[in-house]
């Protein structure tokens, strides 16, 4: 299959100088970047069973969030008192 894609110059410009880093022409570069993100499962599938166990959960939407804040306080306590790396 073959396909036309309308860029903006910067950003043809900006693909050009990634494939010549990678060592690459234009549309082979661009042909490996398109297999990789085709790779990729969606979001929805990853996140499925995060979902899954908080719909499972019975906890609200306040109670989740409050979980989330408590935790990156901890994460960022925990940080500090161990000093820079």
């Amino acid at each position: 299959m073959s396909l036309t894609i309308k860029l903006p110059i910067e950003d043809e410009a900006r693909l050009a100088v990634k494939a010549k880093h990678a060592g690459l022409d234009l549309p082979t570069y661009v042909e490996r970047v398109l297999k990789a993100e085709m790779s990729r499962p969606p979001l929805e599938e990853i996140l499925k069973p995060v979902w899954d166990a908080f719909a499972d959960s019975g906890m609200s939407e306040d109670e989740l969030s409050e979980l989330l804040a408590n935790g990156k306080k901890e994460v960022r306590a925990a940080r500090r008192s161990r000093g820079p790396a």
